[in-house]
């Protein structure tokens, strides 16, 4: 009896082990990702002598095999870099309209058209995003850096439930390759815990690690993606993959509590908002208000709404000026901080707008080591999985973007955000984004001590802002920060967003008392690395959704 009684403990072990304890500090680099798994694999790399480039590469590369619905190969995004003694620079991978794209077609389509489907791509920038990091700071050979993510693909990973949700989400609008590579073979969504192989995905990524990125903007794999799209009545050519470049910024700098705040320029919003909302912070004193008050919270909603007032003016730099004073002269900002009131919300006028779009189906992870070296690194496919058009050869899931420009003016979209026409289609253009990589810097030694981003559409940009204020502001450690409770104004709709559940009644009371209009809602998922008081590298990620850390 007893040692049946011993042999079904041992089975129960087995089919359930206790859960591996990852590290959350560490002493000599650290990364916060969307999932454990991928932040197991960059433990991987960093113990093979890896640098922040090289971690952060085979996180993309992990993701976009087993997050496709949001980092796939054929999505886009923004980096911010800092290694040695080089300047923290910009990386705009950002997807890009195809040079035949007419910007009077989606006028006359349905509001879909720029969504799902073939005319909704725009020319991915993922692939030449990671090329070009690695190519200039990368340690490591590059070939090195898929060994786990073309097991994962040819051998399969466990699905989660949010895979499985997200997936079920679309499934019907799946063009015939993404049935074939996402569904199971009744056409039904996987199951939480079933294998899921991708091996046309693995064969593609053998493809790049023998030969770089040239397959996919040169090559076969390219062909694939622009047959494909043909097929199904888009624009993408194979000139426009032959003449896709990444573009090395300069970024938006201020500074905040005796610290450099280093935020991505346009074709990101989010840089020149966060850098406004900060420098109002400070003019108007709001961290001398007792965290998550409602005094503090009506400040913070009222700076939120200004500065999303003004995003109506950005696009893309190449093809329009962008007024950075408003953002960024200090007088400017005595300006807007005098329009709040203590006791009341403030009434604002729409500049001209028209409607934008935007999803937060993004993925963010960040990457810090000892020495200040750093990666935060943003990507997207916009939607969940984009345009829902899957690759026919290679199952590569490929980008909606063309919904992030101005595409039906005047039309309501699903955040109701706005934006300007100056984000109007235009073929080579990269459209606005909220994504927002941000790194913080000693002001006195210029060493990175802090970096992070988040997915979540125009939220992005304020769960970056409170992170940062609370953990520059407020003393919050890295976590706690991350899991406070946050609100989100975007000018449009007038609408006050709080987080679900996680504010007292009198509080959303006294809100409505001074004249917002409150309502409970989803926010983004921030995560993280920071250097703590003690020196160690602090991980986190948002509770919110999945998430992972690890490191040494």
């Amino acid at each position: 009896m007893m040692k049946s009684f011993f042999s079904i403990l041992l089975a129960i072990y087995l089919l359930c082990p206790p859960a591996v304890a990852v590290p959350t500090q560490g002493h000599r680099m650290m990364v916060a990702t969307p999932t454990q798994l991928s932040a197991d694999i960059a433990q991987k790399i960093i113990l093979k002598g890896g640098n922040v480039v090289d971690v952060a590469v085979a996180i993309g590369l992990t993701l976009a095999v087993t997050n496709p619905r949001h980092a796939a190969l054929g999505g886009g995004g923004f980096a911010l870099i800092k290694m040695g003694k080089k300047p923290v620079e910009a990386l705009d991978f950002r997807e890009v309209a195809p040079k035949k794209t007419n910007p009077e077609f989606f006028k006359n389509k349905n509001e879909k058209a720029s969504l799902d489907g073939a005319n909704a791509i725009g020319v991915p920038g993922f692939p030449a995003g990671l090329w070009a990091m690695h190519k200039k700071y990368g340690k490591l050979h590059w070939s090195l850096l898929f060994d786990e993510p073309i097991k994962l693909a040819d051998k399969g990973f466990r699905v989660s439930g949010e895979w499985v949700e997200r997936t079920d989400s679309v499934k019907d609008k799946f063009n015939t390759a993404g049935k074939k590579y996402f569904l199971n073979r009744r056409g039904l969504s996987y199951k939480p815990g079933q294998l899921l192989k991708q091996k046309q995905l693995a064969k593609a990524l053998k493809e790049m690690r023998n030969r770089g990125i040239t397959p996919f903007y040169r090559g076969q794999i390219g062909q694939d993606i622009v047959k494909t799209v043909q097929s199904l009545g888009g624009v993408l050519s194979e000139d426009d993959l032959r003449h896709y470049k990444v573009r090395w910024l300069q970024p938006i700098t201020t500074e905040f509590k005796g610290k450099t705040v280093y935020l991505m320029p346009p074709p990101s919003s989010g840089g020149l908002i966060i850098a406004a909302s900060l420098k109002m912070i400070e003019e108007l004193k709001v961290d001398q208000q007792k965290p998550l008050s409602i005094a503090e919270l009506h400040y913070l909603a009222e700076i939120m709404k200004i500065n999303f007032r003004n995003r109506t003016l950005l696009a893309d730099p190449d093809f329009h000026k962008n007024p950075t004073q408003i953002f960024l002269d200090q007088e400017e900002i005595k300006k807007s901080v005098k329009l709040i009131s203590d006791d009341k919300v403030l009434k604002l006028d729409p500049v001209k707008v028209v409607s934008y779009k935007e999803s937060p189906q993004t993925t963010h992870f960040t990457v810090l080591d000892a020495k200040g070296n750093a990666v935060a690194l943003t990507v997207t496919l916009n939607t969940v999985f984009g345009s829902k058009v899957v690759s026919d050869k290679y199952g590569i899931a490929l980008n909606n973007e063309m919904d992030d420009f101005t595409t039906r003016p005047g039309e309501p979209n699903f955040f109701g955000l706005v934006q300007g026409p100056a984000n109007k289609v235009e073929p080579g253009k990269r459209p606005l984004s909220s994504m927002s990589p941000t790194l913080v810097s000693d002001k006195k030694d210029g060493k990175i001590v802090m970096a992070l981003g988040a997915p979540g559409g125009s939220r992005i940009i304020t769960g970056v802002l409170q992170t940062l204020y609370r953990v520059l502001a407020q003393d919050y450690n890295m976590d706690d920060a991350i899991q406070a409770p946050r609100i989100h104004h975007q000018f449009l709709p007038r609408t006050l967003f709080v987080d679900e559940h996680r504010f007292a009644p009198e509080t959303i009371e006294g809100l409505k008392k001074l004249g917002h209009e409150v309502e409970e809602s989803w926010h983004s998922k921030v995560n993280g690395v920071r250097v703590n008081k003690k020196g160690f590298l602090e991980a986190a990620f948002d509770s919110r959704a999945e998430g992972g850390a690890n490191g040494i």
